[in-house]
């Protein structure tokens, strides 16, 4: 899956359920808990104040599944 892909589905993730079958599809699975921490950031980064520090799905996205 190439990085704009992902960074959409990221982003349009509405649970934590979805988040961990999505990172099965990518061969990349992660626990539940590990996918309940990195729904909670990928939340915090559709904030205005997130994304104006730096905060961006894609950057978290680059370093949860190295893509």
């Amino acid at each position: 899956m190439d990085e704009k892909t992902l960074v959409e589905k990221l982003g349009n993730l509405e649970t934590i359920d979805q988040l961990v079958d999505l990172s099965k599809e990518i061969g990349q699975p992660l626990s539940y808990n590990d996918a309940d921490q990195l729904f909670g950031r990928i939340n915090q980064c559709k904030n205005d104040v997130a994304q104006l520090g730096g905060d961006t799905i894609a950057k978290l996205a680059k370093k949860v599944f190295n893509i």
